[in-house]
């Protein structure tokens, strides 16, 4: 057996698949595994397997990442506490709410660690933190609430794998706001970020150019309106709206050019690329150092050094490296879509770009650009789109038009965006230049809202598991090694892929074809049940509903749902050993004969729960969304004397129940 000729590569490979897959097994064996693949590797027969250390090793550092510290809030909280909390970040608000993200510093006098989610009301706050402040409050820390249907984006989980487990709500005489004295060199950048924000406001552009101009150049991600952001989404460009490693890329080619000059004095080659990636990473700061624009920098980092460097040629090898240190770094980046479709993107051009390019050469420069756009399109396409389907449940079919619309002055069109960012920001600002301006974003927006429109093209509801996406990925890399070595063994693998593929597929469709559940979903002041049959639902809800609901579609997407009907409301549900009873506002519960087996209560009922319990003597009690919080306190109580399960949709979300 032989060594692998670039250990990164392994190395990289195995840390990570420990650190996704074996960070839940328990420490003892986890070392057991470091000390068998240690010894083998004494061996020089099995010297190889010295790289398979890296597989427990990578589930050992994921467990110490996640584990909570001594001084954490957690463990230092009682009955009722002073907090001190540094916002650390500006969030976006909803109609109801400010949201931030902050770090505990202080538990009472205890100095502490551990970051939060804080939610401010804002119809009862005028007092709005910045990024920076220390706010002063005794609200406590409580749990985040877990997802409320099938299909919803889970924030909970998002947050806890950025090590957020809690969340503090405050109103205007819940808190203090006590402001920090910003000396240090990166709040003077987030100052000079707020002052030219201010100055933006103040300059004669229209209100979109000014938020697409926040967005590219001072990192604020919501300041677009949603419907501009879903209809580049549409049209599979989403990412030139967000400051990605396109951005840095378009950046790092630009000061290239214009810091060649420093390479022609004496020693300059030894300024010029330190000069390149400090701009950068003073850019990636000045943006607010979003996670995101961090990842874009440091694997860009890698590539100016691959690029500009006279030492290093294999970009291949940086990129590698600079995935391997972010994660080792950050952990959390591993589980973020944006950091797994960044690498994936890359990776395609990288490895795709040279293979597409060979299948056609012309001469005429225009069509060689065209050409040139086109195959870089379709080879980062083909890189994320099987993760973008699993993720976002659709694909945009005009992503090559957008592209081409777009990518040939993108280039053009974000130097002139810092031009006049520089031009407003120095109190210069030109007219025609903000005329001009004005009239370019609004052309790209209507080309974008065009072809969003074209719905046909964009293909909905798509959705695969994860273990079809892991098929996927392994019969691309198979036909990439096949194109690139032209051996039968690929081959032969591939057909095996695909005859897996095919079994697994009908094993899926076997199991769906069993699924007969009643599932009891969350909306709030509404009542809704749903019988979901194999691929079809059938919905009751108490008020009107139509099938563009948002927590339908995510339904449909969870579970491949093919047909969804919408019936009458009924107060009774029978099928077999399930008998589901709906306790209303008419309070109608002794029905003849009819002693149901779940209890659903809705619509805050005026009733003794304790009468009713012990007339129908039900398995379970249901409370949707519909009842008021002390209600259901009070009829938990109730239950809980009986020792009948109580459910509250309002805090564990949807209920489902097998028939």
């Amino acid at each position: 057996m032989k060594a692998p000729k670039y250990p990164i590569y392994p190395l990289t490979l195995f840390f990570v698949l420990g650190m996704t897959f074996l960070f839940q097994l328990t420490q003892k064996w986890l070392w057991v595994a470091v000390s068998v693949f240690f010894i083998l590797g004494l061996f020089k027969k099995y010297r190889p397997f010295i790289y398979l250390i890296f597989l427990p090793l990578g589930g050992l550092y994921q467990q110490q990442y996640y584990q909570i510290p001594a001084d954490h809030y957690r463990n230092l909280l009682g009955a009722e506490n002073t907090l001190c909390v540094a916002i650390t970040e500006v969030l976006k608000s909803n109609d109801f709410q400010h949201r931030f993200y902050g770090k505990i510093v202080r538990v009472d006098q205890k100095k502490s660690l551990g970051k939060v989610l804080i939610v401010l009301d804002k119809k009862k706050s005028n007092n709005r933190p910045i990024r920076g402040d220390l706010l002063i409050t005794k609200s406590q820390p409580k749990e985040l609430p877990s997802r409320k249907n099938p299909g919803d984006f889970d924030y909970k989980d998002y947050l806890n794998k950025i090590k957020i487990y809690d969340q503090i709500k405050v109103r205007n005489n819940d808190f203090i706001i006590v402001k920090k004295n910003k000396s240090s060199f990166l709040d003077q950048l987030y100052l000079w970020n707020d002052k030219l924000e201010k100055k933006l406001d103040k300059s004669g552009l229209a209100t979109v150019s000014k938020n697409t101009i926040k967005t590219l150049l001072l990192g604020k991600r919501d300041a677009l309106d949603q419907e501009l952001k879903n209809a580049y989404a549409k049209a599979g460009v989403i990412h030139v709206l967000a400051i990605s490693g396109l951005h840095i890329g378009i950046i790092m080619l630009f000061l290239g050019v214009v810091l060649k000059p420093i390479k022609s004095i004496p020693g300059g080659h030894w300024i010029y690329v330190p000069s390149i990636l400090t701009l950068l990473w003073g850019f990636a700061f000045f943006t607010g150092g979003s996670p995101s624009v961090i990842r874009a920098v440091t694997m860009f980092t890698g590539l100016v050094i691959a690029k500009y460097s006279l030492r290093v040629s294999n970009t291949f090898h940086l990129l590698v490296v600079s995935f391997f240190l972010l994660v080792v770094i950050y952990p959390p980046f591993l589980y973020q879509v944006g950091f797994q479709m960044s690498y994936l993107a890359v990776l395609g051009i990288i490895k795709l770009h040279p293979l597409f390019q060979k299948l056609w050469q012309p001469k005429n420069f225009i069509l060689k650009k065209i050409w040139e756009i086109t195959t870089v399109c379709l080879a980062a396409q083909i890189a994320v789109a099987p993760l973008s389907i699993y993720y976002f449940n659709q694909f945009p079919g005009l992503f090559l038009l957008s592209n081409w619309i777009i990518l040939p002055f993108f280039g053009f069109f974000l130097m002139g965006s810092i031009g006049l960012l520089l031009l407003i920001g120095a109190d210069h600002e030109i007219p025609v230049f903000s005329l001009a301006y004005d009239k370019v974003v609004a052309g790209l927006n209507e080309s974008i809202f065009w072809i969003a429109s074209q719905e046909s093209f964009l293909f909905q509801n798509l959705s695969i598991s994860t273990t079809v996406l892991l098929f996927i990925y392994i019969l691309i890399i198979l036909l990439y090694l096949l194109i690139n070595h032209k051996k039968i063994k690929y081959l032969i693998a591939i057909l095996s892929m695909l005859l897996f593929l095919q079994l697994y597929v009908i094993k899926v469709a076997w199991s769906t074809s069993q699924i007969n559940k009643i599932w009891l979903l969350y909306q709030y002041e509404n009542t809704v049940i749903g019988h979901h049959v194999g691929k079809s639902l059938t919905l009751y809800s108490s008020k009107k509903i139509s099938q563009d609901e948002v927590f339908i579609s995510n339904f449909k997407s969870e579970f491949s749902i093919d047909s969804v009907k919408i019936k009458a409301f009924k107060n009774t549900y029978v099928s077999d050993d399930f008998q589901l009873l709906i306790l209303d506002k008419n309070v109608e519960y002794k029905i003849p004969g009819f002693f149901p087996t779940h209890l659903l209560i809705t619509d805050d009922p005026k009733v003794n729960l304790d009468r009713v319990l012990d007339y129908l003597r039900p398995q379970k009690v249901i409370c949707d969304g519909s009842n008021k919080p002390w209600n259901v306190a009070r009829w938990q109580k109730s239950c809980e004397k009986r020792n009948i399960p109580f459910v509250n949709l309002n805090q564990q979300g949807a209920f489902p129940i097998n028939l």
